[in-house]
This record gives structure tokens, sequence and C-alpha cells, in this order.
């Protein structure tokens, strides 16, 4: 008996640890343009309409380029907030 109260109250110290460790969701805040498709304050995923598309990062955060769509495959560079350039690639993740 001992035993199992022991592992409850070890199980739920942790758990409470790790919901207050979490932090909340949020958005890029600013805009992201892909070629010529606009995404304010965008969060996630977007799959560029054409291979090897011009990403323009007018937000707070980096912007990662994967190789496939869907931020599938490898990584294949950054776009850096206030920088724009052609990627490599067909995705765009932005936390």
């Amino acid at each position: 008996m001992l035993r199992t109260t022991t592992a409850l109250v070890t199980l739920t110290a942790a758990a409470a640890l790790a919901v207050s460790l979490a932090s909340p969701v949020s958005a890029a805040s600013g805009t992201l343009y892909i070629n010529r498709a606009e995404y304010v304050d965008p969060s996630g995923c977007y799959t560029a309409n054409s291979a090897d598309p011009f990403v323009y990062n007018l937000t707070d955060d980096v912007a990662v380029a994967y190789l496939l769509p869907n931020c599938q495959g490898m990584i294949t560079g950054t776009v850096w907030p206030g920088d724009g350039k052609e990627i490599v690639g067909a995705s765009v993740f932005i936390p």
C-alpha cells in the first residue's frame, strides 16, 4: 500500500510540474508572405503553391523552410525576422 501511495504522489507531482512548465501556445506577431499569399500572426505549417517560393518574414519569429509539403523532409534553411529570400523547398513552419 505504501508503494502505491508513493507512486501516486510522485506521478501527481510530476504531472503538476509538467503543467506548470508548459508555455501557452501563441502565434508569431506580424505578417508572413509566401509568394503572394499573406498570413497575419502565422502559426504552424504553410505549404507553398509553387516550388522554391519567395518568403518574406515580417514576424518576430524565425521561419523554417522544409523540402517537402506539410513541413516534411529535411530542413533547407531559415528566414529570419525582417528578412526575405527564395527558399529551397515547398513549405514553411513558424512557431
